[in-house]
């Protein structure tokens, strides 16, 4: 027979115990008949017997070594059992103490635990904008937010994929080669994985997006067709010819800001016919190249005038011009428009006509006319303008090109604009600006020259 002894040896744990009390009590239940016709009291005197020979016979027959044998086992199961009994006393001490160092424990680290973990998700949610990179797009990368935040715990993913505000501005940069084989199409077929799981959590709110490197036209527009409906700004690096940017500023009608990088002068045409179909939303348009490559793809009148249903309503522009009559012709396109910055290399100077325009407040001109010309084509520009609500012009100039300081000064007269500063920069000794005559037409006016 199994002893109380042996059932509980080797027990790792209190469960183990418990299962193993439960088990012994369960062998216990039944418990054999132990009476005979014998052991029953009876009318004869117990203390002096009257026992024939027939009677001494069946007596003898019951099995008392039998008997003898269960007490012995029931008297060890009882010492047994007992020394358990004083064992699990012991230990249930030990597991109610136990269980007061554990809660105690948990007050502590509770009170100890960073008031990070417990905010609310509504300033969680504002602490991880608050982590995202500065730029007006992102580069995917695991160590920068948003993707950062995905990793640090659980809550923190949970939190961080369910923010729609974080997926919003992506930078797509696919280095693959530019051969649509077997190869580069399975390496695109990775990275636009990356990419559309990454616009899937923007769930409708607007993009800004920029695109630099990308295998083909066709196949990025097939990856942003389902949320073209979203892209409210819109950076193109053309790493292939502009014949195909119809293609991505196809059905865009969220769009309100579009830079055009890199394209050259045989591009000029796409880009024009591309942009006169955008939405009336637009209203940031930037189309510069460096002042390097200025007099290979500048805009000429024709070009301006073929984006017409854009200009009127636009409020703010960053373009290339090659004449100064283009100029004033955007200004007339461009009624709304309230900040202007070009990069002029002007020559061949037409005849110009005077032209105001009122809601013009920020004005930069970036002079790359290095021919040295006497007296600098700006001159002439600045005698065909009035700009009433002018506040803030910044003129940045090449070493070659004397500035037409009188002639600003007659449209700072002309125009009685509300002048706030006049900045000079790259190329003017601080002895060739008149600054007293600036300050003398506009006392409140602050001029300040960067050599």
């Amino acid at each position: 027979m199994q002893t109380v002894d042996s059932n509980l040896d080797n027990l790792s744990s209190a469960s183990d115990i418990i299962d193993a009390l439960q088990n012994i009590l369960r062998s216990q239940a039944f418990m054999p008949d132990l009476d005979t016709p014998y052991s029953r009291p009876s009318v004869q005197n117990i203390d002096h017997p009257t026992i024939d020979s027939e009677l001494n016979s069946k007596i003898s027959a019951i099995p008392i070594d039998e008997r003898q044998q269960q007490l012995d086992t029931v008297l060890c199961n009882i010492s047994g059992l007992e020394t358990v009994m004083n064992g699990i006393k012991i230990f249930h001490q030990q597991l109610v103490e136990r269980k007061e160092k554990i809660i105690q424990s948990m007050t502590v680290h509770k009170g100890l635990e960073p008031a990070i973990w417990r905010l609310p998700t509504e300033v969680l949610s504002h602490i991880f904008h608050c982590c995202l990179p500065e730029d007006r797009y992102l580069s995917p990368a695991s160590n920068l937010a948003p993707m950062l935040l995905t990793r640090i715990c659980r809550p923190w993913r949970d939190v961080a994929v369910d923010m729609p505000s974080l997926w919003c501005r992506l930078h797509v940069k696919i280095d693959i080669g530019q051969e649509e084989n077997e190869e580069t199409l399975i390496a695109w077929q990775r990275a636009t994985f990356f990419y559309d799981s990454w616009l899937k959590r923007s769930r409708g709110y607007p993009l800004s997006l920029v695109l630099e490197r990308y295998l083909s036209t066709r196949l990025l527009r097939s990856l942003l067709q389902p949320y073209s409906n979203q892209i409210s700004f819109l950076s193109i690096k053309f790493s292939r010819r502009a014949g195909q940017l119809e293609l991505l500023l196809k059905n865009v009608p969220a769009l309100r800001e579009l830079v055009i990088l890199g394209m050259n002068s045989f591009d000029i045409r796409y880009v024009a016919k591309s942009i006169s179909q955008l939405p009336s939303t637009m209203r940031v348009l930037e189309i510069m190249d460096s002042p390097f490559d200025v007099m290979d793809s500048p805009f000429d009148a024709l070009h301006i005038y073929s984006l017409n249903p854009v200009w009127a309503h636009l409020t703010q522009v960053k373009i290339t011009l090659l004449h100064a009559s283009a100029f004033l012709h955007l200004l007339r396109l461009c009624p709304n428009l309230s900040s202007l910055t070009v990069v002029a290399a002007f020559f061949h100077q037409r005849a110009l006509v005077l032209f105001t325009h009122t809601n013009i407040q920020s004005l930069i001109l970036i002079d790359c006319n290095n021919l040295g010309m006497m007296p600098n084509p700006l001159g002439d520009l600045f005698d065909a303008l009035s700009l009433p609500n002018l506040r803030v012009l910044e003129a940045r100039c090449s070493y070659h090109s004397p500035w037409p300081h009188e002639q600003l000064r007659d449209l700072f007269a002309r125009s009685k604009c509300p002048l706030e500063r006049l900045i000079f920069s790259n190329c003017m000794l601080e002895m060739d600006v008149p600054r007293a005559e600036y300050v003398a037409l506009i006392p409140s006016l602050d001029v300040v020259v960067n050599v």
